[in-house]
């Protein structure tokens, strides 16, 4: 019996579960919005709901709210729909289904959120088939009988159309033969009459059968209607301003029919002349080889070091026993079996040993600083070099700041605090002091730098900046040079302050007036 009774609440529970599931994912992926309108008639819940045709959701609830009818529908989120959106209640068919039409598209803007209302002025509802059969019986009604006019407005039409047509016979009867050969050519041609009815009436099935598309089509026309009625004051003035400008292109026209005539024909000479075969291959193998050659370019440039750097690469030294003997086979008077077999005999040796895909040098026809000192920001204080010291292509490795470092060849280099397992080459290891290289090796940080390499001393990166002696008559700038204010709506990064200015040598005799 208890396992009867747990079986019985694990059901309860697992069905619990799934429908609290599948009401949860029902309220994620999609909207619930309340609209007012004044009739819902032939309307159910369940029945669509649409943009431009394609349902997206359903209607969930129907209740009169006072004057009005409130209707509670839902559609899927992943449709977007404008916070302005119109509902309209369409009838597609003659059969009574309907559906709600949320209208315009989305075309960007704040959207239809959840737990929306689309007031009545929004909304719309088709006209009642009742309505139009009262119309009708109320013209019938205005046009039959009345104690006033006992013959009615109908029958005074037809008494007057008795009158009207009385001693008309002949004219009457004429008229009914002409119309009898009328009908008689239209026997004639009944093949293609009913080849046209035909026609007609595929057309009618293909708007049937796309119905959904004709409405989409009309409410789009009424739209385009509607934009234009709007607009006609603005497309007034544009055809003003079309026909001003086509009143001032008229004399320019004019004046200028020789040199633009002169100019069609140089164009045209010029296209003919790029057409040819001979320039017009030219022209496709341009195209194909500059953008590789614009993309090899690219690939040898480094801005960082303002450098052009490549490594040269000769295809045919893959295999040089190849190159060479076929050189001198096509060159040789022997037959071709003979100086392949002479050739790897005597060059077999040299030629293997000198095999490369790439030369063992690169080039580097120019290197220049992209990138002046006052324009670099550190990430950290420590990789800022000390007073009489400049940056190298490595951060935290540097070398001494003097008039004869340019090419960073003197020894004394040294490294910032917390260098320990950086990777450095035997040329760069040659020029490290040996308390900086034990660093790099795991030792501990090497002591801070002693000041005084420049001459005259001064702040780091001196030399970088400006000459050592300034212009004559001219007093030496700031050094280094505060970087400038960042552009508009860029962000500063960290900049690392500027180190104290070393103490002021000796004035220079140009500087003493001497």
């Amino acid at each position: 019996m208890a396992s009867v009774i747990t079986g019985s609440l694990a059901a309860v529970a697992i069905l619990a579960v799934g429908f609290a599931g599948v009401r949860l994912y029902h309220k994620l992926t999609s909207n619930t919005v309340v609209a007012y309108f004044p009739e819902a008639n032939a309307l159910y819940s369940g029945d669509k709901v649409q943009i431009m045709g394609i349902r997206v959701g359903s209607v969930d609830k129907i209740e009169p709210a006072g004057d009005k009818m409130k209707v509670t529908f839902h559609y899927s989120n992943k449709y977007k729909v404008p916070a302005d959106a119109s509902a309209v209640i369409v009838n597609p068919t003659v059969v009574a289904s309907r559906s709600i039409q949320l209208e315009p598209p989305y075309k960007g803007g704040p959207v239809l959120t959840d737990n929306a209302v689309i007031p009545i002025e929004r909304t719309a509802v088709p006209t009642e088939w009742d309505q139009l059969r009262n119309g009708v019986a109320n013209i019938i009604d205005k046009l039959g009988p009345t104690p006033e006019q006992p013959k009615g407005p109908f029958g005074d039409l037809i008494e007057s159309s008795a009158d009207g047509l009385a001693g008309k016979g002949k004219q009457i009867n004429a008229t009914l033969e002409s119309l009898s050969r009328s009908l008689n050519a239209l026997n004639e041609g009944r093949g293609d009459f009913f080849a046209v009815a035909r026609s007609l009436a595929m057309f009618v099935n293909a708007l049937h059968k796309d119905d959904r598309q004709f409405v989409a089509l009309n409410d789009n026309l009424a739209q385009f209607t509607d934009r234009l009625t709007g607009s006609d004051r603005d497309l007034a003035n544009a055809i003003q301003q079309f026909d001003s400008l086509l009143s001032t292109l008229r004399p320019f026209l004019a004046k200028n029919r020789e040199v633009l005539a002169h100019d069609v024909d140089n164009l045209a000479n010029l296209t003919n002349t790029l057409v040819q075969p001979e320039p017009l291959n030219g022209l496709e193998t341009g195209l194909h080889v500059l953008p590789t050659l614009q993309a090899n370019l690219g690939g040898i440039y480094h801005p960082s070091h303002g450098a052009v750097m490549s490594i040269p690469a000769i295809p045919n030294f893959t295999n040089p026993m190849q190159f060479i003997c076929s050189m001198i086979q096509a060159g040789s008077r022997l037959g071709y079996q003979d100086s392949a077999e002479l050739c790897a005999q005597y060059l077999a040796p040299i030629l293997d040993a000198i095999k490369f895909n790439y030369l063992p040098f690169g080039l580097n026809p120019f290197s220049t600083a992209e990138t002046l000192p006052k324009e670099v920001a550190y990430s950290e204080p420590r990789l800022q070099p000390p007073p009489g010291y400049k940056d190298t292509t490595v951060p935290g490795i540097w070398v001494p700041d003097t008039p004869l470092s340019h090419r960073n060849t003197q020894p004394g280099w040294v490294v910032a605090p917390g260098m320990q397992g950086t990777q450095v080459g035997p040329v760069t290891a040659s020029l490290l002091t040996p308390e900086s290289l034990a660093e790099l090796m795991g030792g501990p940080d090497a002591p801070p730098p002693a000041p005084g390499l420049q001459t005259p001393p001064g702040p780091p990166n001196a030399y970088d900046e400006y000459p050592v002696v300034p212009p004559i008559g001219v007093q030496a700038p700031q050094v280094p040079v505060p970087p400038p204010p960042p552009a508009p709506g860029v962000v500063a990064g960290p900049v690392a302050p500027a180190p104290a200015p070393g103490p002021a040598g000796a004035p220079l005799p140009a500087e003493a007036g001497s």
